[in-house]
């Protein structure tokens, strides 16, 4: 269900400065099963962009989760996490993984009021790491199905009250 090719994939984006903590998320992901495209930017400038959608991440997808390193060359997770409150409405949140070596509590707090989904220290256990995006995953599809039936039901609803006699000799 997790890799089923009817269902979009998983968008991701990794903020993550270190390459070699990249690599370990990338093959991670791999061996999940969790159908998914992940986009790898190292900056919190690059994560800005990526999310704005503009310069050469013009044609960037919307995302589904957000994998953020805390520790970045020019700033800090939260410097994403704060843009993204100014990006996106409250009900368009994106789904957030901190992945951090950081043991700085202030983070961790503020994390949590910024709506932080998962907060993982370093060295991260592969286990719950992917039991995390697997959950996410179902989530989605949950969602995906919720809205499908959504649309179906006002389509339908929509052409009995277009055809309100048609409606009235079925019943």
């Amino acid at each position: 269900m997790l890799g089923d090719s009817r269902t979009k994939p998983m968008e991701i984006l990794l903020v993550e400065d270190g390459l070699v903590d990249a690599r370990i998320t990338i093959h991670a992901l791999r061996r999940s099963g969790v159908h998914h495209r992940l986009t790898l930017v190292r900056t919190v400038h690059e994560a800005i962009l990526f999310m704005k959608r503009t310069g050469i991440f013009a044609r960037a997808p919307r995302l589904d989760l957000l994998l953020l390193d805390m520790i970045l060359p020019d700033g800090t997770g939260l410097d994403v996490l704060e843009e993204m409150m100014e990006i996106q409405p409250e009900s368009g949140r994106i789904t957030t993984v901190v992945l951090t070596a950081s043991e700085d509590d202030t983070y961790r707090k503020r994390c949590d009021e910024l709506g932080v989904c998962d907060y993982i220290q370093k060295p991260v256990s592969e286990e719950e790491f992917l039991r995390v995006v697997r959950d996410h995953k179902k989530l989605m599809i949950h969602l995906q199905q919720v809205a499908v039936a959504s649309a179906a039901e006002e389509a339908a609803e929509a052409s009995r009250s277009e055809h309100p006699f048609e409606a009235r000799a079925n019943t």
